[in-house]
Order: structure tokens, then C-alpha cells, then sequence
């Protein structure tokens, strides 16, 4: 399995939450478990405090979606569960590795929105890292 995302490399996205998380009352991310992206929140994922989930399958189609403007994938797993995910890379290169037919893992924690979000905090999937088989 080669690594195609990794949220620890990803300090952009991480600064982005951060800030709106910080800076905004209608974005981000409840600091529950320390700020979105920080050594305390890092260290909550790394002691089993904020759970981390693996969803494991086979990418079973990879598609734009939203407005035909954003890089999905569907994952199916073994038991036929489908769940579509955001085709996240580090690279060109990486992207081009999402292939029906191969393997795929999504390591993610949940976490909820601030209360007076767009979705009055409601729990959200937060990708820590994305494996493609070969």
C-alpha cells in the first residue's frame, strides 16, 4: 500500500481549520480534544483518546463530485457497505493512483463542527491518512 495522504504533512489544511476554528464562530472544529491539528490533539490520537477508525475495501469508482468540481472515490467494503470519500493527495502522481479494483484504507477520527456551524455541530469524518494499493 503506498500512502497517499497524510494529515501530519497536510499544514495547510491544518492552519485552515485552525484558523476557523479560532477566528470564527459559525466554522471549525469543537476543541474537544485540543485544537484541531495541535501536539494535544495529535497526542489524544496517538494514546487512543480521540479513536481513530480504518474503513478498508476496494475503491469501486473514482468520479468528480459536488458541482463536477471536487475528486471523490467510493470505498465498498467486504461486507458491501459503500462510502464515498474526498480523493485526497500529495500528489499528481498520487491522485493517479485511485483505481477501481485496487485496495484502499481511510484512517480517520470523528469530530463535531462548533455548535452554531452550518450543520449545528454535527459529527464529521476527519481523514487522518489515505493507503491505495498498488
Amino acid at each position: 500500500m503506498q500512502i497517499t495522504y497524510d494529515l501530519r504533512s497536510d499544514d495547510d489544511r491544518i492552519v485552515a481549520i485552525q484558523r476557523a476554528t479560532l477566528n470564527t464562530p459559525d466554522f471549525g472544529i469543537e476543541q474537544t480534544d485540543g485544537l484541531f491539528g495541535s501536539s494535544e490533539w495529535w497526542g489524544r490520537v496517538n494514546s487512543g483518546a480521540l479513536v481513530t477508525h480504518t474503513m478498508r475495501g476496494t475503491i469501486t469508482r473514482v468520479y468528480m463530485g459536488s458541482m463536477n468540481d471536487w475528486p471523490m472515490f467510493q470505498l465498498t467494503d467486504d461486507t458491501g457497505t459503500k462510502s464515498e470519500w474526498t480523493r485526497e493527495a500529495s500528489t499528481r502522481e498520487q491522485d493517479a493512483l485511485y483505481v477501481v479494483g485496487r485496495a484502499v484504507e481511510v484512517d480517520y477520527v470523528i469530530q463535531r463542527h462548533k455548535p452554531q456551524s452550518w450543520d449545528q455541530g454535527a459529527e464529521t469524518k476527519c481523514v487522518l491518512q489515505i493507503r491505495v494499493g498498488d
